[in-house]
């Protein structure tokens, strides 16, 4: 099985459009949460949401679609240094989202008309024409896990020789489709979000893309790539509980994670961070805390978890990726931001959440998770090393 590097990182968030912002904003423990703008909240319990500021256009002019154009500008960034590496059959595209360019459709459903038959398109065929990918193309849709899953299945076409590059992420837009769906299940706050919070009471939504460049540790050396990490692990468990509510006691989880760290060669004591996925609801947060001591038991308790939702929301299908990104600027620098809105620890959630201030670690870790969870019980792990 070949190694598999991560060379090129792009993310946007609510904090702007770039890694820099979105590194700066959590370090800041700031909050992008603001009352929604995309659309009129008043007819619902929550009014808040977490927008990209100013979302770019296509450079090429070609597409319109809130959601494909944040993707485009995450790609951009992960691709900067290396356009044309992707041309030709021994590289792929995977993306995951969870309703993709949905803004466009529900317009049309409103009664606008359709202008742009491409809208709908799959943005993943979109991105393999602009870079020249001739090898394999995905779009992966599991829900908020689809980040992840599109990461995991690009490192694994990687290490199995299939491909020698892969660029893979994922992206979701904010809707009032979206925004209304969630409201309609009482998973909304209608304050401030908290993950692992004991005072939590619902998540918030967000939008966003999240791309990573992967590319073997052959193909990275034969152009001079400098890795910023290595995707060592990864795996997927399904509840098979409930169609929304996760699993009580945590066992997908648990079973992804325990998967994720043997397909990486390594111990539950060699991790140093965890980027959680902390949606700061009450049972998904008190799930994931037991499905993290189910594997790291007691040593749990000192081992750094952060969640970004409190500071960006949920961004869905982009969550994953976004996290990821995270991750790798963790085992970069050493430094874990704090989870905004985390105030008050939660009996029922013994972790160690980073809170209040960066977290300068005495050592940087070898290894780090990020955890993804979603309804119907599906269940995704990444586990990197510093490079």
């Amino acid at each position: 099985m070949r190694s598999v590097a991560v060379t090129g990182l792009g993310v946007v968030s609510a904090f702007g459009v770039g890694v820099e912002p979105f590194r700066a904003g959590l370090l800041a423990n700031a909050s992008a949460f603001a009352p929604a703008r995309l659309f009129d909240p008043s007819p619902y319990l929550a009014r808040q949401a977490c927008e990209v500021p100013s979302v770019p256009p296509d450079p090429l002019g070609e597409v319109t679609e809130r959601a494909h154009r944040l993707l485009l500008a995450a790609a951009g960034e992960a691709l900067d240094g290396a356009e044309g590496t992707l041309a030709g059959e021994r590289s792929a595209i995977v993306l995951g989202t969870t309703l993709g360019g949905n803004r466009a459709f529900t317009a049309w459903l409103a009664g606008e008309p359709w202008t742009d038959a491409s809208e709908l398109s799959s943005p993943a065929r979109l991105l393999a024409r602009r870079t020249g990918v001739a090898g394999p193309v995905q779009t992966v849709s599991v829900a908020c896990a689809s980040g992840a899953a599109a990461i995991a299945q690009a490192a694994g076409w990687i290490r199995s020789g299939r491909v020698d590059r892969a660029l893979a992420g994922g992206f979701d837009a904010l809707s009032e489709f979206v925004f209304s769906g969630f409201d309609s299940l009482r998973a909304l706050s209608p304050g401030t979000v908290r993950p692992f919070d004991v005072r939590r009471d619902g998540l918030g939504l967000g939008e966003g893309a999240g791309c990573l460049l992967l590319e073997s540790a052959e193909a990275a050396a034969a152009r001079g790539a400098r890795p910023l990490a290595w995707l060592r692990g990864a795996a997927s468990a399904a509840d098979a509980f409930h169609p929304t509510r996760p699993s009580p006691e945590g066992s997908g989880l648990a079973r992804a994670l325990a998967a994720a760290l043997r397909d990486a060669g390594a111990e539950p004591s060699a991790v140093g961070f965890v980027s959680a996925h902390g949606t700061a609801t009450r049972l998904n947060d008190r799930m994931e805390a037991l499905g993290l001591a189910s594997v790291f038991g007691e040593r749990l308790r000192s081992l750094p978890v952060h969640s970004v939702k409190g500071a960006i929301g949920h961004t869905l299908g982009a969550a994953g990726a976004i996290e990821a990104a995270l991750t790798v600027l963790v085992l970069s620098t050493g430094i874990v931001p704090p989870t905004a809105g985390f105030e008050e620890p939660d009996p029922e959630c013994p972790l160690d959440v980073v809170a209040g201030a960066p977290r300068t670690l005495e050592a940087v870790p070898r290894f780090a998770a990020s955890t993804s969870s979603a309804f119907a019980g599906t269940n995704a792990v990444l586990v990197l090393e510093r490079a």
